[in-house]
């Protein structure tokens, strides 16, 4: 019997949460992007140039607002994925035979 000695991360049930929040908040942005998606898919007839003036105005306001969050929240999560791989391990022995 040969006994070997291996190393597994220890992942908190805090970080598992974390995880869920983030795609959670992922979610609460589908709605408001899919605004965004029918403003920006191709239309035929008549265009009424002030009502895509102010669509695209407000548009552009909410696909700030998703950006600016998006970009906060994926820095967020790589400082988290960098501090997990620093994180203790759990070390376990298996006995081959």
């Amino acid at each position: 019997m040969k006994n070997e000695l291996h190393t597994l991360k220890a992942i908190p049930y805090q970080d598992i949460t974390d995880l869920q929040d983030l795609l959670d908040h992922f979610d609460s942005w589908q709605e408001p992007l899919a605004v965004l998606d029918h403003f920006f898919q191709f239309r035929t007839g008549p265009i009424n140039k002030k009502k895509v003036i102010k669509e695209y105005y407000a548009c552009g306001h909410l696909f700030h607002a998703f950006f600016t969050e998006f970009i906060r929240l994926v820095e967020a999560e790589q400082l988290k994925i960098k501090k997990l791989d620093r994180e203790r391990k759990v070390t376990t022995h298996f006995v081959k035979k």
